[in-house]
């Protein structure tokens, strides 16, 4: 309905956009620097931002681009394990036996990450997304994991993703020897009004509308009851062009916009 009645190529505003094609604020392009400065000094990132800012798709951006005869990619978003699979599972993706006792596990961990370096010339990038549900004992055991030879050097890539309450929870005491272990952090905030607006019209652009659809103060109010956040701007979007494809309005207003967030 709302590609046909807005002439569109294809449905706008959806979670599984190209990372090429993807918004770029002054946040992403600083983002994007810092994980491009991750490949040269190795450690551990934190990426923290709350739900819906687009965390994961900035990352989808980066992993694209790394060349896969360097690097070997590892990535998990199953958090909520304990101790024993919170092993078996890193030892596994990174090309291990799944072992079943936890010195076994260390050992083919450690091993697993200095033969791809040293063997097949590649920096393993390992990620945890949802990083925030990690239980603490397992924070504990990545501290273990990330030290190499008496914690001289550092061989992979860790990147932590997680919401923003990450950042307070690595505060406790008993976590402060793995916080002063990241070597970088990152919080990804909400869009500006101003970026709002920009975000919505280059979604649209993607889907072959050049001509604005949302006046003024439509784009006023999708940044308002938004918060700024990317994945509530795309559903509150998608809503309000199906009011006005079903309504038959060429351009959408705050009305459109207020009877949308009715529904989410």
């Amino acid at each position: 309905m709302i590609e046909v009645f807005y002439n569109l190529k294809h449905l706008p505003f959806q979670k599984d956009i190209n990372p090429k094609d993807m918004f770029l604020c002054k946040a992403s392009e600083e983002l994007l620097r810092r994980l491009e400065h991750m490949k040269h000094t190795r450690g551990i990132m934190l990426i923290t931002g709350n739900p819906g800012t687009g965390k994961t798709l900035h990352l989808r951006a980066f992993v694209e681009k790394l060349n896969p005869n360097l690097f070997k990619l590892v990535y998990t978003p199953l958090s909520t394990v304990n101790i024993i699979d919170f092993y078996r599972q890193l030892s596994v993706m990174l090309g291990g036996a799944p072992l079943y006792r936890k010195s076994q596990l260390f050992n083919s961990i450690q091993n697993s990450i200095r033969n791809f370096v040293t063997n097949n010339r590649k920096v393993p990038v390992i990620i945890f997304d949802e990083a925030h549900l990690l239980k603490i004992e397992n924070f504990y055991e990545l501290q273990i994991i990330t030290n190499f030879n008496m914690d001289s050097t550092d061989p992979a890539i860790f990147i932590l993703i997680g919401q923003s309450h990450l950042r307070e929870r690595l505060l406790i005491p008993v976590l402060q020897p793995f916080n002063q272990r990241i070597s970088l952090k990152y919080h990804l905030p909400a869009l500006s009004k101003e970026e709002t607006a920009a975000y919505i019209q280059h979604h649209l652009a993607l889907a072959g509308l050049k001509d604005p659809l949302f006046n003024p103060n439509a784009l006023n109010a999708l940044h308002q009851n938004s918060g700024g956040i990317p994945r509530i701007i795309n559903s509150l979007c998608i809503k309000t062009m199906t009011i006005g494809a079903i309504e038959k309005k060429a351009s959408l207003s705050e009305d459109e916009v207020f009877r949308a967030t009715q529904e989410i």
